[in-house]
Formats: structure tokens, C-alpha cells, sequence
């Protein structure tokens, strides 16, 4: 998976474990793609502050999922949705409804 996509769902799931600095580095260098010396300037610190912060903070959020799994989840529950749909028309209306209330959609 590309790294990208990753720290995304990482910080989409996790970002709420960081630490304030951590969720701040992570928001401007990986969601908002500003460079580590912007991130810097603008948390008052090093660019190697800020690669420190966004590494532990990966560490985190990597150590979590491990886990919890949910990323891996979530994959495999979005797979499952779109089996449902592309057989949705060989199963039973109820059994199709069960099940796509049960996914959350």
C-alpha cells in the first residue's frame, strides 16, 4: 500500500493517541504536504524535530493498528460490501438488506 494512503487511515484511525506536537507534525507534513521546514517554522522546532515527531508518531499509530487491526478491517469489510453488491442480484431481498445494514451503508 502506498505509504501516502497509510499515514492517512494511520491518522485517521490513531491520530487521537498522538500527542498534541505529534498530531500537529503529522497534519501539516503528511495531510496537508507541507515540507519539513514549513512543519518546522511553524511548530518552532528543527526539521529533524519534526522528522523525530512524525516518526514516533508513526511508531504509534503503526503499534496500534498492529493491535487493533482496524485498517485491515475496514479493508476487508469495504471487500465484503462490494461482493454484496456485485451478487445483489442473486440473493434473497432480505438477506441482501441484512447485510447492508449490518456493513453500516
Amino acid at each position: 500500500m502506498e505509504q501516502r494512503v497509510r499515514d492517512g487511515l494511520l491518522f485517521d484511525n490513531y491520530g487521537s493517541l498522538l500527542t498534541k506536537r505529534q498530531r500537529a507534525a503529522c497534519n501539516m507534513v503528511l495531510l496537508q504536504d507541507l515540507s519539513l521546514a514549513e512543519a518546522a517554522e511553524a511548530l518552532g522546532v528543527s526539521r529533524q524535530g519534526v522528522h523525530d515527531l512524525i516518526s514516533r508518531a508513526r511508531e504509534c499509530m503503526e503499534g496500534a493498528d498492529k493491535a487493533f487491526g482496524v485498517i485491515v478491517l475496514t479493508q476487508k469489510l469495504e471487500h465484503i460490501g462490494e461482493l454484496l453488491e456485485e451478487n445483489k442480484s442473486r440473493l434473497p431481498g432480505d438477506l441482501y438488506t441484512t447485510f447492508k445494514k449490518l456493513l453500516g451503508a
